[in-house]
């Protein structure tokens, strides 16, 4: 019987009690140490898992040998980690985004790319089952060429203002996961792009972070699709994540998730079950497949199936978006 992979968790906050589970569920590899600041929180997740706690990478590294490193940690601290990584020669599983600054990504792909170190990046939607199949399809032929996307992305309410304060705003955070389906459907080639974004939930609160709770964007590659997000931060009956994928051959479809397929019927007419609460629940399984995807690099069995170079891609949408929703213009490039 094969040894445990051992894992370095940086970061031990929510996203990591997530990975955390998969990894429990999955075995295959086993977190032997937590590296988190917060002494408190570094050690109860550390008493949870057998780890030992760890302020600091460095110090981790000095006491024990990893085979992989799992990057929980803040945003800002992304880049940097992942570099750190790699020149140890540690597989890195890295939460998205690399960095909210696309200088400061290109500096990590850089130092990613001139080794052979391999690097997930986990955006969960390209392993969850349901847009795998879109997928699949997307790239069979079978529709024929593409001439229209339409995604909805609605997330049940405001996160906290602790959480608006340094997430990056709803572009980076929240919608960067709807464009980086699009570069994974319809490759990284030239694209339009015109952006309306809105504050419509708490204004007050969000101008106070140059962020908002609603967007409108309309994605046109070279070519074709035509692609429109719809896209809010208020959605009083659940998590709305809706896919459809049109071309000249047909359509396909990811329809929302619900928390039961029962459907009852009377003389008031149909009954069915309401939406999921939100992205833990909806992406629970994607979470897993991800997760096994990198337990999988670690043995040698797989390649990372999101990359740095792909998180980049999905960031210079998010800033074509930006410029045009503070422009007021449709802007575009050459190549993502």
């Amino acid at each position: 019987m094969s040894k445990d992979k051992s894992i370095c968790l940086i970061g031990a906050g929510r996203i990591a009690k997530v990975h955390i589970r998969s990894l429990s569920a999955l075995g295959g590899a086993q977190i032997t140490a937590v590296v988190d600041p917060a002494r408190e929180q570094g050690e109860r997740i550390a008493n949870e898992t057998g780890a030992i706690w760890y302020p600091d990478f460095e110090r981790a590294c000095g006491d024990q040998v990893f085979d992989g490193a799992i990057i929980a940690a803040p945003t800002s601290l992304h880049a940097s980690l992942i570099e750190a990584c790699v020149k140890r020669e540690l597989p890195v599983f890295c939460e998205k985004p690399v960095d909210q600054s696309l200088e400061r990504v290109d500096a990590c792909l850089q130092v990613v790319e001139a080794s052979a170190v391999p690097v997930l990046i986990a955006f969960h939607r390209r392993f969850d089952t349901a847009r795998r199949e879109v997928h699949a399809i997307v790239q069979s032929g079978r529709l024929g060429r593409l001439d229209h996307i339409l995604q909805i992305s609605r997330d049940p309410r405001l996160p906290d203002e602790s959480f608006i304060a340094h997430s990056g705003g709803i572009v980076k955070d929240m919608l960067i996961h709807d464009l980086d389906e699009l570069t994974w459907l319809c490759g990284t080639g030239a694209v339009s792009v015109q952006a309306d974004l809105k504050r419509f939930v708490d204004p007050s609160l969000l101008a106070r972070y140059d962020d908002y709770d609603t967007a409108a964007i309309t994605i046109v590659f070279d070519g074709g699709p035509q692609c429109q997000l719809s896209a809010s931060r208020r959605s009083a009956y659940g998590f709305d994540q809706r896919l459809e994928v049109f071309g000249e051959n047909g359509m396909v479809s990811c329809p929302n998730v619900h928390r039961s397929t029962i459907v009852s019927a009377g003389r008031e007419g149909f009954t069915g079950a309401p939406l999921l609460d939100h992205f833990p629940q909806r992406y629970e399984s994607a979470y897993a497949a991800e997760m096994r995807n990198f337990i999988d690099v670690l043995n040698g069995r797989a390649q990372p199936f999101c990359t740095v170079r792909d998180a980049r891609a999905a960031l210079v949408l998010a800033e074509l978006v930006l410029e045009s929703a503070h422009t007021g213009r449709r802007v575009g490039t050459e190549s993502l």
